[in-house]
């Protein structure tokens, strides 16, 4: 495999090269992708499909008092057991793909179970630092809307910071607004890409009543190949950091 370290801090690629970069990295080093994939995502599988969530409809939260109603009438432990599973996963499959992409471009092949370990070495930052995420991000869409959508842009890198750099809590949410600041249509056009392709792609696939065995068999490929795509995207998001990262770096060496 070659090695991207100086294309990536040699200027700020364009997001087809993203794209393409990402997509060697997945295919050099496909089956530990699959591996965190799968190891993140079947259990997030079976406790949905063991424990359906309560899935809420847009239509009828009208107001804040609607979606508090909703929230503790018809809120069920599947949704709360979903929701804690989707998120501590989520944190380790970032941290996870973070390490490889970092050993990637320099050359090196290491393992999905070497990177999970190295995930759980920095966890507990991780998840405070996500839990302040999630505070401001929820005030910003609680009141504002967009501001609380420009934040979700603003702190995409954050668990790849928390992985990648040793820095964690508002620093590592700092950090990465600085990086996206520049980049921050680029930012928003790649992660509104991201949601639009996996939404549709889960509207797309085919489908059967969830009590019949194809039903079950719909849902069980549809998730897997999502959560391949969910790791696609995450490549490209890390490749991105890293790339801003390396670039900003650079330019400040320059400038002293």
């Amino acid at each position: 495999m070659p090695s991207f370290r100086k294309e990536l801090g040699k200027k700020d690629l364009e997001i087809l090269d993203l794209f393409t970069i990402s997509f060697s990295i997945f295919r050099y080093n496909f089956f530990n992708f699959f591996l965190i994939a799968m190891i993140c995502g079947i259990p997030i599988i079976l406790t949905t499909a063991y424990f359906p969530p309560t899935i809420l409809d847009p239509l009828k939260i009208q107001t804040f008092e609607d979606f508090i109603n909703w929230f503790k009438n018809e809120v069920n432990e599947g949704f709360y057991i979903n929701t804690f599973l989707s998120w501590f996963l989520d944190i380790i499959s970032v941290l996870s793909i973070s390490f490889l992409v970092e050993v990637m471009i320099n050359k090196k092949i290491r393992t999905a179970f070497w990177a999970i370990k190295k995930s759980v070495k920095v966890i507990l930052p991780a998840i405070i630092t996500s839990f302040i995420y999630m505070i401001i991000v929820f005030f910003g869409l609680a009141f504002f809307i967009i501001p609380g959508l420009i934040f979700v842009v603003l702190f995409m890198f954050t668990n790849n910071i928390c992985a990648l750099r040793h820095t964690w809590g508002i620093d590592a949410i700092k950090y990465s607004a600085s990086l996206i600041k520049p980049k921050f249509f680029k930012a928003l056009f790649m992660l509104s890409f991201i949601v639009f392709f996996e939404n549709v792609f889960i509207i797309s696939f085919p489908s059967a009543p969830a009590d019949t065995r194809e039903g079950l068999l719909y849902y069980f490929l549809s998730r897997v190949l999502l959560y391949l795509f969910d790791t696609y995207f995450k490549i490209i998001i890390a490749l991105f950091f890293l790339n801003r990262d390396f670039v900003s770096n650079s330019q400040k060496l320059d400038f002293d």
